[in-house]
């Protein structure tokens, strides 16, 4: 024994005890009723008869819808391939395209280029055609004037050769 009778210890004994005056006692446990079988439960068997059921039906739908996945998957990379195709060759003919507008454009640039040549050129000679217009407008008269006396001088140089007196 580790303590003596009578000796003094530090536990207090009335602690433990249940039945310690001004404590409240808590209620004895109901005792169970006697186990029956249910009437309407089929047992242990016919419930894991049902679960393996629903599970076949449920496998069963998951193939199915596997499948309708598998074809409308088939389908979308039909379609795809198809559309990826027809946009290459899009492609294709649109660069073919482009390139053939690059090739015009190239051509009417140039031909617009020698255009404006020929109309810098025909610019200049019109010019230059004014240019003598203009001088042959403004000296007509004097010309016309000065061709005049000329005809009259060599008609009388004519008339001297041939005879003619003037009265000199």
């Amino acid at each position: 024994q580790f303590y003596a009778p009578g000796e003094a210890a530090l536990v207090e004994v009335g602690a433990h005890d249940p039945n310690e005056a001004g404590k409240a006692v808590a209620p004895e446990p109901k005792k169970g009723q006697a186990y029956q079988k249910s009437a309407g439960a089929g047992g242990v068997v016919q419930l894991l008869m049902k679960v393996i059921a629903d599970s076949e039906i449920e496998a069963t739908e998951l193939v199915v819808a596997e499948q309708e996945a598998q074809k409308d998957y088939a389908e979308f990379t039909r379609v795809t391939a198809s559309t990826i195709e027809a946009d290459r060759k899009a492609i294709e003919e649109k660069t073919g395209r482009l390139a053939e507008v690059e090739a015009e454009r190239s051509e009417t640039e140039q031909a617009q280029l020698t255009n404006d040549e020929d109309l810098g050129k025909l610019g200049d000679l019109l010019k230059a055609h004014h240019v003598e217009c203009d001088y042959v407008m403004k000296y007509f008269d004097i010309r016309q004037k000065a061709r005049a006396e000329e005809i009259d001088a060599i008609t009388d140089a004519k008339a001297v050769l041939s005879g003619a007196n003037f009265g000199k």
